[in-house]
């Protein structure tokens, strides 16, 4: 009677754990890094993320992303992204997500005289945009998850250096929860 009133108790236990444990994963803060590629420049960059988990459902997602693309004649084009999304849960951990972009790039073009460097000229743009996409996660641990996403970005209006109005980014990496 002692050995079934403890296993009983074990189990009681551990399944009170499980309960706190799911839980602690549908609400809270994530937060973790990334590598993503972006299609239009042709360049990796990396990004942080933040995630705010509302319920086992809804979410919302910032992302900050930064990359630098060498271009032809030694220009340089550097990205800097902030992303503002709403993501839906659709199955399991698959997610849709919809929100806004802020966009600010630079370029930096070299000027030649007699085939000599001479400067350097800066050439900046900021847009904003909207996003559609999705991304599944996979949970590794009980506080550390891969993801992988795939993003679409349509701009609000011509960017100069590019001339370019849309692009495609896919990223994957790691996000804690907190």
């Amino acid at each position: 009677m002692k050995k079934l009133l403890l296993l009983l108790f074990i189990f009681g236990g551990f399944s009170m754990l499980q309960a706190q444990e799911q839980y602690n994963d549908t609400k809270g803060f994530r937060a973790g890094f990334a590598a993503g590629y972006l299609l239009e420049i042709e360049s990796i960059g990396g990004s942080i993320d933040l995630i705010y988990q509302i319920d086992n459902k809804w979410s919302i997602a910032n992302t900050n992303l930064f990359t630098v693309n060498e271009l032809p004649n030694k220009e340089r084009l550097k990205w800097f992204t902030s992303d503002l999304n709403a993501r839906y849960n659709v199955f399991d951990e698959f997610y849709v997500l919809a929100g806004g972009q802020f966009l600010n790039q630079t370029l930096i073009a070299k000027t030649y005289i007699g085939g000599f460097e001479s400067g350097e000229q800066t050439i900046g743009s900021a847009n904003f945009g909207a996003n559609i996409g999705a991304g599944y996660i996979y949970h590794l641990l009980s506080n550390a998850n891969v993801f992988v996403e795939l993003k679409y970005t349509l701009l609000a209006n011509e960017s100069e250096p590019l001339q370019s109005s849309s692009y495609l980014q896919a990223r994957i990496g790691m996000v804690f929860d907190l």
